[in-house]
Parts: structure tokens; C-alpha cells; sequence
């Protein structure tokens, strides 16, 4: 497959600081609910930048890249969450730097030390650090920047413990530590398991990041779908078999909840934009039973369980979206619509709590949707690789997938950041 280079920054006849699309992480709350994002800059000439704010370290004098944000402008709303950036210290200074040019409503300064600073010196100018403090950014710092100087802390809204870098013990005293040194908010990094999360959610920790909840746990036994999917999975079956109106009529008289918020959701995407759908049967007359197909989906994403971490839900919406609008490049609309499916589906297991086999066996899905779920082939089987390197952050691998299916990486990580932002108008 091959799509045409985006074009990402302003016109050559406009200077001014290029712009860029950053890859996204998820972050979540204690609730396990989409709670912000960390922007993971773009790869350099020789690989992913270890060390750059917004691209590899360069000269201090080489053009700055800044991350493109989606904006009502641009036919996308705004994220309601927090955006971390990594900066470095030294850009703070710089006419055409992040204070000068970002929204402090939307970016966290995730702050390092510029890589050419004095020797011996200060890893920090004080000043500059509460300048960006004044214009009304929120600075974050790793746990060891605030450790080293204290003085720090009283810029800190945020710290960063990798968990990686310390055992978990030690890790949630830490936070109780840096709680009670008035810094406001922990976030953890590379939480991998379930109990890591709830030693530190016991600890205070109130932001995470990492995708263990997006992956079912192994507890060795195969519960049947809830009860409160039963009516929805049956209604899914439904519509896809396009069953008579007044058969699926009925399972939505008997739960009128999931028909008030199939309707909120159609109406929500667009479809209503010049016409409000008002009932099932005006929407199979507006837009026809293959695409309600997908709506009834999302609302299985959506529909609250005990076992379901919201986060999970909007991860799966995202990861179908993204498909399908890499997909809609180079496929029928009716295919790009199954790779949505695809994307979605490919968490079934996680959203039913149920073994993926298992899963998939209870909707009636087509045999190209179960190919690149359950064996990772067929022509979705790109579209889903390609969903979840963006959804990692692995800019490494976002790299090699680019090159390897012809899409330009930009196109890739663009998709994703569109796709989150649609999730986001759904919640």
C-alpha cells in the first residue's frame, strides 16, 4: 500500500517554527480513565531522539520543531487533558520556544537539562523555570531533577518516577515522599502490571502510564461475556445479519438505555450535522444497517462493567479509528469501515473478559475482520500493526512500519492524534 506524503508545517513563504506531529502515550487516572497524553518527539536522521524536547539535540541555534495540536480550526476539538512535552531548559529562553508559541492550557513542560549546559553548573536557570511558571505553564520534573534541588519542588506540579528505574517498594515511598513535599501530582512511568498499579494508587499515585490495562488478565479462568453485554451482543448480531427492523426494535424497547446512547453517538460523529437522527429506523433509512454496524461497537467499548477500565474502552474505539482512517486512503469506504471493526475488536477479549477465541465466536464478524484479529493476516492485518506502534509511542517501530507499508510516518502518528480527539467528542 502506498499513500502520499503529508505535508506537516507552515508554507515556506511563512516563517516561523516548524511544526510537527507528535506520537501520543496515554496517561490514566486512578480510575484507569484517560487523564492526558505525553508527546513523544519524532524520530531524528539517526534514529529516535533520546534526548531532544522536540526532535534529536542539535545546535542551540537550529530551528526548534513544535507539536502539532489539533484545534477546532482543523475540524477536531481540542483535548480536555493535559499534553506532557518534553523541554529542554535552554529553550525556555529562546524567542521562538515553547512559552512563546504553545497554549499553557493544553502542554505540561516535562523539563530537562539542556545537553550543553556548564559543567558543574546548575542543571536548571531558576529564573527562566519560574517565567514559564508566571505565563501560566505547569512544569513537571523527574523525581531525580527534585531530589538533587530541592528548590525545585515549589515549581513542580508534576513529578515523573520511571518505575523502571526503582524497585516498587521503594517507588511508593518515594511518591508518599514527594507528597509530602507539596509536589501535586506523581506521575508513574512503565507500569506494566496490575499490582504495581494498586500498590501506588495505594501510595497516592493519581497518574499512570502504560497500556497493562489494555491487556486481559491471565487468571487461568474463561468467564461467559456479563450479563449486562447480553442484550448488546445479541443487538450487534442483529445488525449484522440485517435483521428485520422490527426484530432489533424490540431488543431496543427492552433496553432503552443502549438505544438513547446509540442515537447520542450517531449524532454526536456527524451524521446529524444537517439532520438529527431521531430513532433506529431513521437511522438505517439515513445511513443504512452496514454502518450502524459500527456504533453498536463503540457502544460496546463504552458500556460500563466493574471489570473494564474506561481507559480500555477509549483505547479500543481509538485503535479501530486509526485503522480506519489509514485504511480509507487506499480502501472502499464499506472495507475501511471493517478495519474499524477490526481495530476494535481486536481488544474483544479485554472488553468481555473473556478469552480472544472465545470472544470473537460470540458476534458474527466477517472472515478478513477474524483474520487479522486472531492471526494477525490478511489486508487489515498493516492497519492494526500500524494502530498499535502509535498507540506504544514506539517511535522506533512507527519508523520501521512506515517504511516497511509505504505510509509516511507523520500520516501514521496524524491518524492516531485525530483518531484520539474523535474518542474524546464521543466520551
Amino acid at each position: 500500500m502506498s499513500v502520499a506524503a503529508r505535508t506537516t508545517g507552515p508554507a515556506s513563504e511563512e516563517p516561523g517554527p516548524a511544526r510537527t506531529v507528535f506520537a501520543r502515550r496515554l496517561l490514566v487516572d486512578e480510575r484507569v480513565a484517560v487523564a492526558g497524553y505525553r508527546l513523544v518527539q519524532p524520530a531524528g536522521p539517526m534514529g529516535p531522539a533520546a534526548n531532544g524536547p522536540f526532535g534529536p539535540a542539535v545546535a542551540s541555534d537550529a530551528p526548534m520543531l513544535m507539536p502539532e495540536f489539533p484545534d477546532a480550526s482543523g475540524g477536531l476539538a481540542p483535548s480536555r487533558h493535559p499534553n506532557f512535552l518534553r523541554c529542554h531548559g535552554g529553550d525556555l529562553t529562546r524567542s521562538d520556544g515553547p512559552t512563546a508559541v504553545l497554549d499553557p492550557a493544553k502542554v505540561v513542560l516535562e523539563m530537562v537539562p539542556s545537553p550543553a549546559g556548564p559543567t558543574g553548573g546548575p542543571p536548571f536557570d531558576l529564573a527562566s523555570l519560574r517565567a514559564a511558571r508566571g505565563a501560566g505553564f505547569r512544569l513537571a520534573f523527574d523525581v531525580r531533577w527534585l531530589l538533587e534541588d530541592p528548590r525545585l519542588v515549589e515549581l513542580a506540579a508534576f513529578a515523573l518516577l520511571p518505575l523502571a528505574a526503582v524497585e516498587l517498594d521503594r517507588a511508593a515511598g518515594v511518591a508518599r515522599a514527594l507528597h509530602g513535599q507539596g509536589v501535586k501530582q506523581v506521575v508513574v512511568t512503565g507500569v506494566r502490571t496490575g499490582r504495581e498499579f494498586d500498590r501506588l494508587a495505594s501510595a497516592g499515585v493519581r497518574l499512570f502510564e502504560g497500556l497493562w490495562f489494555a491487556r486481559r488478565a491471565l487468571d487461568g479462568t474463561a468467564r461467559a461475556a456479563a450479563a449486562s453485554h447480553a442484550s448488546l451482543l445479541r443487538l450487534m448480531n442483529l445488525v449484522r445479519i440485517e435483521a428485520e427492523l422490527e426484530e432489533i426494535e424490540d431488543v431496543l424497547r427492552r433496553e432503552p438505555t443502549l438505544s438513547y446512547r446509540l442515537l447520542r453517538y450517531i449524532n454526536t460523529s456527524g451524521f446529524g450535522r444537517h439532520l438529527e437522527i431521531s430513532s433506529f429506523r431513521h437511522a438505517v433509512m439515513t445511513v443504512g444497517m452496514r454502518r450502524l454496524f459500527r456504533w453498536t461497537a463503540i457502544l460496546l467499548a463504552s458500556t460500563p462493567s466493574d471489570s473494564l477500565p474506561p481507559a480500555a474502552g477509549a483505547l479500543a474505539i481509538t485503535r479501530g479509528r486509526v485503522m480506519e482512517l489509514l485504511a480509507a486512503e487506499t480502501m472502499a469506504p464499506a472495507e475501511a469501515e471493517l478495519a474499524f471493526v477490526a481495530g476494535m475488536f481486536s481488544m474483544l477479549d479485554v472488553l468481555l473478559d473473556v478469552p480472544l477465541p472465545e470472544a470473537m465466536s460470540l458476534v458474527n464478524l466477517p472472515g478478513e475482520v477474524s483474520a487479522a484479529v486472531l492471526e494477525g493476516t490478511g489486508a487489515f492485518a498493516p492497519y492494526l500493526a500500524m494502530a498499535k506502534a502509535c498507540e506504544s509511542g514506539d517511535e522506533g517501530l512507527i519508523e520501521i512500519l512506515a517504511m516497511r507499508h509505504s505510509i509516511p510516518r507523520d500520516r501514521m502518528v496524524q491518524a492516531h492524534v485525530r483518531a484520539l480527539d474523535w474518542a474524546e467528542r464521543l466520551d
